[in-house]
């Protein structure tokens, strides 16, 4: 599964939860979230937003999340989006930015990471294929000028066959 797909989908949790900081590394082909500061209410909302795929392993901060419990989180979105298409839909800043931050990291063909968020600052520690180590750091407004340079941007075609005027 495409990082920007995983992080899109975790980011959608996380939005629920309202978290500002946490730390989110890859582990073979799952993902370990770790949260500092969790009171119990945003411990309660983020179970309930991770739902049964997750639920058990919130312990003292930190969760696994495994390529099935991804896709059933998407599951659950995508049936919560179908209930929702009568209202419009809310721009999710935390869901997209990660989104973002994945398609960068998949474009980089990154083969493991560890990413901490924080209000202020993202940084991002990477391994690239050739084996060497790299880090990154963003702010969220940087993050919001890459998405329109990501992938998901339409381009525009200019047609050279018309005559200028």
């Amino acid at each position: 599964m495409p990082y920007a797909r995983s992080l899109r989908i975790l980011g959608q949790s996380l939005e629920k939860a309202k978290l500002k900081r946490f730390e989110l590394e890859t582990d073979g082909s799952n993902y370990l979230m770790q949260i500092d500061s969790l009171d119990a209410a945003s411990e309660w909302i983020l179970r309930q937003a991770v739902g049964p795929v997750a639920r058990d392993s919130i312990l003292d901060g930190s969760v696994r999340f495994t390529p099935d419990d991804i896709s059933s989180l998407e599951d659950q979105a995508k049936k919560q989006r179908k209930i929702d298409s009568s209202h419009t839909q809310t721009y999710r800043p935390l869901s997209q930015l990660l989104r973002t931050l994945g398609d960068y990291l998949s474009r980089m063909e990154v083969k493991t990471f560890h990413i901490s968020w924080a209000s202020s600052s993202v940084v991002v520690d990477f391994q690239l294929p050739d084996g060497r180590i790299d880090s990154r750091t963003f702010t969220v407004e940087k993050l919001e000028q890459l998405g329109p340079h990501s992938r998901f941007r339409r381009t525009t075609r200019i047609n050279t066959n018309l005559p200028n005027r």
